[in-house]
């Protein structure tokens, strides 16, 4: 069954980047390959899936429209994997199985990829399907996930200033909460909130978000220890090295996945008071964090 919800929900938001995201044929041509070569690389979604399976647990069915809130979303997640690829930051060349974007288009254009793909993004937001107040909510749920304080971009400039000194548990806790589990949490949240959550229900979907976005990057670093570039879509490695600030590397591979494992526990607890609406958004927590298994 969860197999299907994956299936599915990636099939929905890929219909709508699809058609969201200008064509190849658009000028300016290689920008648009560009945006599209990295979107279309073969990602999971989990943050659009995670954000469609909220907003079906608040509504009791998927909400009509709320796939452009996904694909919006999935448009900032990849903007940022854009970035973070740069020769300027982690200087990758293996994204979800395929080259990055600099190294199939070039710096420039990669550059310009992950702006266009982040303006694109709050583009879609403004035009979404729901109330104009959940709207503004949800714009600025996501503005504050991406930013700089508590956010994605404040995340990744300490990781940054981290890899030159062995960082300790609170500047690697606040490095993955701000830098990967802020977007995770804005996609339950927005989710949510699109779907017409309550004050009550809103609060219990953050704290649900947080608790897995940590524990889904503490798997994630293991992940980086314990399998191959050719299992990881990426280039393995690239988080072990001793500057790095990860969980692994600050309290070894056991211990990190014990601590993923309280996460886990943790976040399914503020599932609790939606009953059986939240089998499916249970069953994506888990499998989110048991990928170590």
């Amino acid at each position: 069954m969860l197999q299907a919800t994956l299936d599915q929900g990636r099939e929905l938001v890929d219909t709508a980047l699809e058609r969201l995201l200008p064509p190849t044929n658009q000028r300016p041509v290689s920008l648009h390959r560009a945006m599209r070569h990295s979107v279309f690389a073969g990602g999971k979604r989990l943050r659009p899936i995670l954000c469609i399976e909220s907003g079906r647990m608040i509504a009791g069915s998927v909400p009509p429209g709320i796939e452009e809130l996904g694909a919006a979303l999935e448009m900032l997640h990849t903007y940022s994997l854009i970035h973070d690829d740069l020769p300027a930051l982690d200087n990758d060349d293996l994204r979800r199985g395929r080259p990055t974007c600099h190294k199939a288009f070039g710096e420039a254009i990669a550059i310009l990829a992950g702006d266009a793909l982040q303006t694109r993004a709050y583009e879609v937001l403004a035009r979404l399907q729901c109330p104009p107040e959940s709207r503004v909510r949800i714009i600025e749920q996501i503005a504050h996930a991406t930013g700089t304080i508590d956010g994605m971009i404040g995340g990744q400039v300490v990781d940054l200033e981290a890899e030159h000194h062995r960082a300790d548990a609170a500047t690697v806790r606040y490095i993955h909460c701000s830098k990967t589990a802020a977007l995770i949490t804005a996609s339950v949240v927005t989710g949510g909130l699109y779907a017409g959550a309550a004050d009550d229900a809103v609060c219990k979907l953050r704290s649900f978000g947080q608790s897995i976005g940590l524990a889904f990057q503490i798997v994630d670093d293991v992940l980086d220890v314990t399998q191959t570039s050719e299992q990881l879509g990426k280039t393995a490695g690239k988080d072990t090295a001793a500057e790095k600030a990860t969980y692994p590397a600050l309290f070894g591979v056991e211990d990190s996945l014990k601590k993923a494992d309280e996460l886990l526990a943790k976040a399914l607890a503020y599932l609790h008071t939606f009953g059986a609406q939240a089998e499916t958004l249970t069953a994506l927590a888990h499998f989110l964090i048991e990928r170590k298994k």
